[in-house]
């Protein structure tokens, strides 16, 4: 039998889904989007100065924010407020916290060369999490309850919260999200006029350095060497839609 705990518990769980049905706000999760954008900033905030902070290079800045203006645009609607950031780490990563602020390592920028196309489509990808609110649905899986409606109701301990939602972002989604990411990140790429194809070019590219560094960092996508699920997904839905490009060419008619 329920403990009075507990009864209290589950009515404070669907009062708060209530308010976030009512209001619109919520689209079916507990956490509205304003919250959301909240979250993901402070998280990212946190995040950011555990991990060596802003790259400063010019150059590498102006090139991001040139194909995130375009990537952002293309994602709309939802409206989010994009915040797109290079993060001063050799790491190869991407990641992407709840309400739109998205980071792009330095070591991923430099490993792909600077290719527009390719950092196109990894960064359309990331946006796939935030505007298909995968980070939300995530976090409310993980954290639990009592987190939510702390979150919800402005209790609790923000700093922890925070770095929960920063540790999840690094853990990365299941296949099924992964899977509609990358889908998704060919269309956002496609439609900001960016080679859709490049993506055949960067997942080929984590697969190799995969093979050589298993051990050293997880990969954004999950990819792994001789699993080309994600390569063979990538070129069925551009062999439908007949985009051709640098990284592939649709067979017959194309």
């Amino acid at each position: 039998m329920c403990t009075r705990q507990a009864y209290l518990r589950l009515l404070l769980v669907a009062m708060a889904l209530a308010v976030a049905t009512l209001t619109g706000c919520g689209g079916g999760h507990l956490i509205s989007q304003s919250q959301e954008i909240d979250m993901g900033k402070k998280a990212g905030d946190q995040f950011e100065r555990e991990n060596g902070g802003r790259d400063a290079d010019p150059a590498i800045n102006a090139l991001v924010q040139t194909v995130a203006t375009r990537i952002t645009a293309a994602a709309k609607p939802p409206d989010y407020p994009y915040d797109v950031r290079v993060l001063a780490s050799k790491q190869i990563n991407a990641v992407a916290f709840p309400g739109g602020r998205i980071y792009l390592f330095r070591g991923l920028i430099d490993n792909f060369d600077r290719n527009p196309d390719q950092l196109a489509w990894v960064l359309a990808h990331e946006t796939t999490h935030v505007a298909h609110r995968h980070a939300v649905k995530q976090t409310e899986q993980q954290l639990g309850y009592e987190a939510i409606i702390a979150l919800i109701f402005n209790k609790g301990d923000a700093p922890q919260i925070a770095g929960a939602v920063a540790n999840l972002a690094l853990l990365g989604y299941g296949r099924d999200e992964e899977l509609e990411a990358d889908q998704y990140g060919l269309v956002f790429a496609h439609a900001a006029g960016y080679d859709p194809t490049a993506s055949i070019g960067v997942l080929q590219g984590f697969q190799k350095i995969q093979g050589k560094q298993p051990n050293n960092f997880e990969i954004m996508l999950s990819t792994h060497p001789g699993d080309n699920t994600r390569i063979d997904h990538v070129k069925s839905y551009l062999q439908t839609q007949g985009w051709r490009g640098q990284y592939f060419t649709p067979t017959g008619g194309g």
